[in-house]
């Protein structure tokens, strides 16, 4: 098992080093690169083996982030319970060459370049920049003009008016939250999807223990939801009409909303078979990993397009 601790960590606590964003940025960088490489070796990792290095990178950044929030005084950036996830998952077995092209991976991040091997196995170097804004290409260091700030009132558990648009994804999301393979050892079959209310996670069961896992926001309508459900129909872009309890407490406007990028209920809609469950995409993407008042369980419109694509209707839905 490579030492991601020992290779990360020094990129992260330079002199020239950035800030919490910045980190997040090398982390997410680290993730990616990791997985397209184990995945374009020969032979190609498989899913156990890839989720496994992937814990390993996780539980390394989890001891550098809380090295630092307990150095500078301050609240560790990455949750506690993230360091003990996976810890019973198996060990992939790096022959040398593959240790190398893990350290490089990692290492180049913070050197400003990256490696690019090309489909004739070619290899070039590539700039990046050190802390590419949002929306920048990172191959070329060219930057997009940033999106002109705008002021929007929220709902104090962070939602946002119908009609406003929050993105397809927060930017600044914890890498908790976001999709991402993770062992997960259960006795469900595969395809079905468990729902961990309290964790905010919903897990699409993959073979071998894995699981992809998705953070998720959770609303008041599924306070009570448990137990088996099965997805009854599927949408894409639903529209959406305020409930009467929300007219009243004006907290949305009478009439429906179409489906378009403003609407609660986001880019998809996952209906259950109970009649009034449901697991949907959202125009407030920072609401996820909370709970929040009205709705039921939702993801970004990113992950719920994707969790869309992989499931069909009749699929298991497993509370907890």
């Amino acid at each position: 098992m490579v030492d991601y601790y020992s290779i990360l960590r020094p990129a992260v606590t330079a002199a020239n080093a950035g800030d919490t964003q910045w980190r997040r940025g090398i982390y997410d960088r680290a993730r990616q690169m990791l997985t397209t490489r184990l995945k374009g070796q020969q032979p190609p990792a498989t899913m156990a083996e890839l989720a496994a290095e992937q814990v390993a990178l996780d539980r390394a950044i989890a001891r550098i982030e809380s090295e630092l929030a307990e150095r500078d005084g301050d609240i560790a950036d990455i949750a506690p319970e993230e360091i003990a996830r996976g810890a019973a998952a198996k060990p992939f077995q790096f022959t040398a060459a593959t240790w190398i092209v893990a350290a490089v991976i990692v290492a180049a991040l913070a050197g400003g370049s990256v490696m690019m091997w090309s489909g004739k196995g070619q290899q070039k170097t590539v700039p990046v920049a050190s802390n590419p804004a949002p929306g920048s290409n990172s191959a070329s260091g060219t930057v997009a003009p940033p999106a002109p700030a705008v002021k929007v009132a929220t709902a104090k558990d962070g939602d946002l008016p119908a009609g406003i648009d929050g993105g397809s994804n927060d930017p600044d999301q914890s890498y908790v939250y976001r999709k991402q393979p993770t062992f997960y050892r259960t006795l469900q079959p595969v395809g079905t999807v468990i729902i961990d209310k309290l964790q905010h996670f919903l897990y699409l069961i993959q073979p071998n223990n894995v699981a992809l896992r998705y953070g998720i926001g959770l609303g008041g309508a599924c306070a009570d939801l448990a137990g088996l459900r099965h997805i009854a129909s599927l949408a894409e872009w639903p529209q959406w009409q305020a409930t009467e309890d929300m007219i009243e407490r004006k907290l949305a406007k009478p009439g429906v909303v179409p489906g378009t990028p403003g609407n609660p209920l986001g880019a998809r809609l996952l209906q259950l078979d109970d009649g009034k469950s449901r697991i949907n995409g959202t125009n407030a993407p920072k609401t996820i990993g909370t709970t929040v008042l009205f709705g039921c369980v939702r993801l970004t419109n990113d992950d719920v397009v994707d969790l869309y694509n992989r499931v069909k209707s009749g699929t298991s839905v497993l509370v907890n």
